[in-house]
């Protein structure tokens, strides 16, 4: 009887050792899960705003204000998406305080892409980033509507995704922006499908 008992609480220590262990693992790989984490985004910041030296986050995960050397606010980051051919399209836009975009980048499969493998997928090569980069927001539409960007052949909906992504997130946050801005019209957009009134012309 002795026995038992004695094995019951040798049994309930190793549990108890054991626990603790895990528990002490689990928050010493969270915390790097974290800080690996907020390093990529830290990165991506400095991708989409290379000017800025800092940036301070002032919605969670969707809206950064960048600094210089100085303090001075020079631009935002934001992260907006808009619904793609297989689901929505996480984008990350850096504007600059007089508008203009610096850089933009679009999230991974890792990251929460759903695009179509090899044709939704091209939305991330550089020829089509590209030609974000320097541009204003009467500027992001497609050409044969005034614009300057040219879709992926065979991906329209994910190109138009990206344009109506990023024209919604600077109506958004441009008010976010140090000093004056320029105003921007606005999209007549469908908050049910996240389709526009030129979608609708097709």
């Amino acid at each position: 009887m002795k026995s038992l008992s004695w094995m019951a609480i040798s049994l309930f220590i190793v549990c108890l050792i054991a626990a603790g262990l895990l528990s002490r693992v689990y928050t010493v790989t969270k915390i790097q899960i974290e800080k690996q984490k907020q390093d990529g985004i830290q990165k991506q910041l400095s991708q989409v705003l290379p000017e800025a030296v800092s940036f301070r986050e002032t919605i969670d995960d969707t809206l950064w204000l960048g600094f210089d050397k100085d303090n001075q606010q020079i631009g935002i980051v934001f992260r907006t998406a808009w619904q793609g051919y297989a689901g929505p399209i996480p984008i990350l836009v850096g504007l600059g305080n007089d508008t203009v975009i610096r850089k933009i980048y679009i999230a991974s499969a890792a990251e929460g892409l759903k695009e179509t493998p090899g044709l939704g997928f091209k939305i991330r090569e550089t020829s089509f980033l590209e030609q974000f980069y320097n541009k204003m927001y009467k500027e992001i539409q497609l050409v044969k509507d005034g614009g300057t960007i040219h879709a992926i052949t065979a991906s329209t909906i994910s190109s138009n995704a990206v344009i109506n992504g990023i024209r919604a997130g600077i109506e958004r946050f441009q008010s976010n922006l140090d000093g004056d801005t320029n105003s921007v019209q606005d999209l007549q957009i469908d908050t049910t499908t996240g389709a526009t009134e030129s979608d609708y012309e097709k």
